[in-house]
C-alpha cells in the first residue's frame, strides 16, 4: 500500500537531498546548535554565580576570624573619599610638571651658558698667570731681601749686612788689633789672606761671647791651637790662639759669658786672641760689624 508523504515532509526532504549535495548543514541541525549556545551562556552565568558566591564566602570566613588583611581593607574601605582633595592635589602635580616642562625649555640655551662659564674660567686663567708673572718679575726685580739696594752689593756685603740685623755682637776681649782682615805680607808663621783679626792681650785675660750661640766646636788641633767656635743660625764666631777653653761642646753659652783666656797656643808670633766672623762659612771683616 502506498505511503502518503504530506506537502510539508516533500520539502524537507528535498532540502537535506540539497543540502547534502551542498555540503551545508541542515535546517534542524542549525536549530539544535543554537539551542546549544544558549546552554553554554546559561552554563558561563552559572559558574560566574557559583565563583562570585564563593569568593564572598572566603571573605566573610576571613572577617569572621579577625584576619589583618581584612583588617586593613576595612580601614581603606571605611575612609571617606574627598573628591575635591584629590582633584586639587592632581590640578597642582600637574601645575608643577608644566612649570618644570617651561623651565627646561627656558634652559634650552644650556650649551651657550656653558660656554660662557669656560670663557670665564679661561679669563680667570689667564689673569691668574699674568699676576703670578708680574710677581716673579717683582721678585727678581728685588732681589735677597726684596730690595734693589741688595741686588747691587757683593756678597760680603749682603753678608755684613745680614749678620748686623740677623744679631748683636760685641767685642770679646779687651786689647789692641795687631793684624787686620785680609791680605797681608806673608812670612813663614803669618798668612797670605787672614780671616779674621788678631788682638793684643796679656796672656790669661779674659775673653767673652761676642754674641750668644751654641757651641759647635772645642779643638786644640791645627795652627789655631785652642780654639772655641759658637754658632747662632747662620752666623758663626771663632775664638783661637787660647791658654783655656771654660766651655763644652753642645754647650748654649749666653753673650758676654767667659768662655777661654787668651794664649799663645799654635802658629803665633805672641799672645793674642785670633777672633772671627762668618757666615755660612764665608768669612766676615769683624771690624765692619764692631768696634775694636
Amino acid at each position: 500500500m502506498e505511503r502518503i508523504i504530506s506537502e510539508q515532509d516533500r520539502i524537507k526532504r528535498a532540502e537535506e537531498v540539497i543540502a547534502k549535495r551542498r555540503g551545508t548543514i541542515p535546517v534542524k541541525d542549525i536549530n539544535i546548535n543554537s539551542n546549544d549556545k544558549h546552554i553554554t551562556k546559561l552554563t558561563k552565568i552559572f559558574i560566574q554565580t557559583v565563583s562570585c558566591m564563593c569568593i564572598f564566602g572566603i571573605i566573610y570566613l576571613l572577617m569572621l576570624n579577625n584576619n589583618p588583611i581584612v583588617e586593613n581593607i576595612r580601614k581603606v574601605m571605611s575612609q571617606d573619599t574627598d573628591l575635591k582633595k584629590l582633584y586639587d592635589y592632581s590640578n597642582s602635580q600637574i601645575n608643577n610638571i608644566v612649570e618644570w616642562i617651561n623651565s627646561f625649555n627656558e634652559d634650552s640655551n644650556l650649551e651657550g651658558k656653558i660656554e660662557d662659564v669656560n670663557n670665564e674660567i679661561v679669563e680667570n686663567n689667564i689673569l691668574e698667570n699674568t699676576i703670578s708673572n708680574d710677581i716673579e718679575e717683582n721678585s727678581s726685580d728685588t732681589g735677597i731681601g726684596g730690595s734693589d739696594e741688595n741686588l747691587n752689593l757683593s756678597q760680603d756685603e749682603q753678608d755684613i749686612e745680614y749678620i748686623k740685623s740677623y744679631c748683636s755682637i760685641i767685642v770679646p776681649v779687651c786689647g789692641t788689633v795687631t793684624s787686620s782682615y785680609g791680605k797681608r805680607t806673608p812670612t813663614d808663621i803669618i798668612s797670605e789672606n787672614h780671616a779674621g783679626v788678631d788682638i793684643g792681650a796679656n796672656e790669661g785675660t779674659e775673653i767673652i761671647a761676642a754674641m750668644e750661640g751654641t757651641v759647635e766646636l772645642v779643638s786644640s788641633y791645627g795652627d789655631y791651637g785652642n780654639h772655641v767656635k759658637i754658632t747662632n743660625g747662620e752666623v758663626s764666631t771663632m775664638y783661637a790662639h787660647c791658654k783655656e777653653i771654660f766651655v763644652n761642646q753642645g754647650e748654649y753659652v749666653a753673650q758676654g759669658q767667659k768662655i777661654a783666656e787668651v794664649g799663645n797656643t799654635g802658629r803665633t808670633t805672641g799672645p793674642h786672641l785670633h777672633f772671627e766672623i762668618s757666615r755660612s762659612g764665608r768669612t766676615v771683616n769683624p771690624e765692619s760689624i764692631i768696634e775694636i
